[in-house]
């Protein structure tokens, strides 16, 4: 009695003690952390140009983003939508620093009475006169503006901050649209560019042969490590990267144990002993079930794959007997059964189109037609003569269509003849529709009944007891592995070890782990080379990871980029290859062609210089230059492209007539899609954008933080 007195006199102090003991324990810890602020380690996601980006200001912005889309959707972001909100702050505060520079340059501003003009103004923004538009009149109220400005300050505190928000978009907004107003009127195309593009629909009739590098066996040529090298030392502006990583890693999975499972089949067992008498079975299943849709209507191009078994009774209270399905133990009770509006039927078909709309191509596939449904009727498979013959997508999968009803969007003709059939089988004849010539097959006679199902699913969870034992023997294995035996050790327990290369520092997935963000944060803030890892709780697995390999920015070096320096490496030695091979052969291209050999092929057809696309090659630019270097009769000798090795001829050049006018090819270069075109991009707001992106030094740390 007197030690409880004493401590209940003294525990107070005992209490601060212990306090202030922990404030200074955590002080001095920070303190002694390389990370702390004390050493110098910034506390800034990243600059721009210059501008220094702090994590508060970051953070608040985040915030920002998340409260309007809470406001916007009615409910909080979820974890990925943070991850992209996060993202859209860094963009926006990319756009603000290059842009407000801009703005700067070219005397871009907007005063106080224009932004009064956009709220009560005559120049309403679009966004304020949709929230102030009468939706049963259509009709824009400036006076409700005025009235919920002047109670703003009495709104709910959420509300406030959401006009605020919007508020500070405008004047930004304003100066963007003002931006790329000037940018509208510099876009110019004056008659030179209009002619050179007239000049660009230029043709020329070729003949070529042609040899692709993939038709030449990579054991024919040899390459070597220096080849590699030598190829990445004077192509390294192609071979750039980021910083990157490497781990290896085991996974403990956390699933349910057999007791866990034995557990929810105990519970499933009562659950279909109670479903059977239940009075209501539309309630028991609502209050029972795991599952989205505990009580619902099917019909036969819906009904569940998992009653369609020969042991399934299709009557009035039968239930099923459990089964695992997705995790799930699950089974049901059909309620009801009673004819609906609609008949549905379950077929086969294989389709034979005509190569045209002449009637002599229409009754060649009809011949055929009929000729393969004889040969069905005679015992040939339905499904291998669908797989050879079919010409649509369901040839795949023995031209099965399933289930299909009377009002669906099938060729009339075709349901017509489903529908009209007795019983299941082969219909008498082949049915014409739109598409072609059908053989059809029965598979399921025609039903319009309609089942009110119950559906009870349990998911199998994992027991605290089960995941308390994966944990430990999760940390057991991290806490006995170092860079020495990491590897050993896993084999000697059986586990698989499994690796990531190339891991950003911004990324959120490793390997098969799409939520493993806390792995790239510890890689990138905590590791090093050998470091092994503390244990990661991710969505259903516990990971541990060693560190190793890292490749720094800049240069790449050949182990992380070989696979597609040895592309190009064994391409540049095939075309040696077959060079070599065609040099001194002679004759018209079909007869070199011969004497080549497999893999050569020859062709005829029609360039134009604006394309850099050859036919029956493909992406070749260099033929497309080389082609309409030479004048009308004049050939080549063999040369590499991007894909293989050509011979060219030009057999026509086409007149091109000048123009008295080029007035219609000015629109032409104006309006021109870069991607369609392969040029440069036309002058617009994002080609600024892009221009000032790649002028911009511009350094991300966020995943210091993040």
């Amino acid at each position: 009695m007197a030690l409880i007195n004493t401590l209940r006199k003294r525990m107070g102090k005992i209490v601060v003690g212990v306090v202030a003991f922990s404030m200074f324990a955590f002080i001095l810890t920070d303190l002694l952390n390389s990370n702390s602020v004390l050493f110098g380690v910034t506390t800034d996601v990243g600059t721009i140009d210059g501008t220094t980006i702090s994590n508060q200001n970051f953070q608040d912005k985040v915030n920002e983003f998340s409260t309007n889309f809470a406001l916007n959707n009615g409910r909080n972001p979820l974890s990925e939508e943070i991850d992209e909100i996060q993202q859209q702050v860094w963009q926006s505060f990319i756009f603000d620093v290059i842009f407000e520079k801009e703005f700067d340059k070219v005397g871009v501003d907007v005063t106080d009475a224009e932004l009064v003009d956009m709220v009560q103004g005559t120049n309403i923004h679009p966004q304020i006169r949709q929230f102030f538009t009468d939706p049963n009149t259509g009709q824009f109220s400036k006076q409700s503006v005025t009235t919920f400005l002047q109670q703003l300050s009495s709104a709910p505190p959420a509300q406030q901050a959401s006009w605020l928000s919007f508020e500070r978009t405008l004047a930004p907004g304003r100066k963007l649209a003002k931006y790329e107003g000037l940018i509208e009127r510099t876009r110019f195309a004056n008659k030179f560019e209009a002619e050179r593009e007239y000049r660009e629909t230029a043709s020329r009739s070729i003949a070529y042969l042609y040899v692709p590098y993939f038709s030449v066996s990579d054991t024919l040529v040899e390459i070597t490590d220096e080849d590699l090298k030598s190829y990445l030392d004077s192509h390294r502006k192609e071979y750039q990267q980021e910083q990157t990583k490497d781990i290896s890693f085991v996974q403990f999975d956390i699933k349910p144990s057999g007791e866990d499972s034995l557990l929810v089949l105990e519970e499933v067992t009562e659950l279909v002993e109670a479903l059977q008498s239940a009075p209501d079975d539309s309630v028991f299943a609502s209050i029972n079930s795991d599952g989205l849709s505990p009580y619902a209507t099917y019909k036969p191009n819906n009904f569940p794959r998992i009653l369609e078994g020969d042991d399934v009774v299709l009557e009035v209270g039968y239930v099923s007997e459990p089964q695992q399905v997705n995790g799930n133990y699950t089974f049901f009770k059909i309620s009801d059964i009673y004819e609906g509006d609609e008949a549905f039927v379950k077929a086969s078909h294989i389709l034979f189109k005509a190569d045209d709309e002449s009637n002599a191509s229409k009754a060649s596939a009809k011949a055929d037609a009929r000729r393969v449904l004889r040969e069905i009727r005679n015992g040939a498979d339905f499904g291998v003569m669908a797989a050879q013959y079919g010409t649509d997508g369901t040839s795949s999968r023995g031209g099965d269509l399933g289930w299909f009803g009377e009002n669906s969007a099938f060729a009339q003709e075709f349901k017509d003849a489903s529908f009209g059939h007795r019983g299941t089988g082969l219909l008498g004849d082949v049915v014409e529709t739109d598409f072609g010539f059908h053989i059809i097959k029965i598979d399921e006679a025609k039903s319009n009944k309609v089942y009110k199902i119950a559906t009870i699913e349990k998911s199998l969870f994992t027991s605290d007891r089960t995941l308390n034992e994966i944990y430990r023997q999760a940390d057991i294995f991290a806490s006995e592995v170092t860079s020495d035996n990491f590897f050993s050790r896993a084999e000697e327990l059986g586990i698989d070890v499994r690796t990531a290369n190339g891991i950003q520092k911004n990324g959120k997935r490793v390997a098969n782990m799409v939520n493993a963000r806390s792995i790239v944060f510890w890689l990138f803030n905590t590791a090093e080379i050998g470091s092994v890892s503390e244990v990661f709780e991710l969505d259903d697995t516990y990971v541990i990871a060693i560190q190793t390999g890292e490749q720094e920015a800049g240069d790449a070096d050949l182990a992380s980029v070989r696979p597609q320096v040895s592309r190009r490496v064994y391409d540049q030695k095939k075309e040696e290859y077959i060079i070599n091979r065609l040099q001194g052969l002679e004759g018209a291209y079909d007869d070199i062609r011969t004497t080549y050999g497999d893999g050569a092929r020859v062709g005829t057809g029609d360039i134009t210089l604006g394309s850099n696309s050859f036919p029956g090659v493909g992406f070749a630019p260099k033929a497309i230059g080389t082609a309409f270097s030479l004048d009308e009769g004049e050939a080549t000798l063999p040369f590499g492209d991007t894909n293989g090795v050509l011979m060219i001829t030009v057999t026509e050049v086409p007149d091109q007539p000048e123009l008295a006018d080029y007035e219609a090819y000015r629109g032409v270069v104006l309006n021109a899609a870069p991607m369609i075109r392969r040029r440069e991009e036309p002058f617009s707001l994002q080609s600024v954008y892009n221009s000032l992106i790649k002028s911009t030094d511009i350094e991300d740390q966020r995943y210091k933080f993040y």
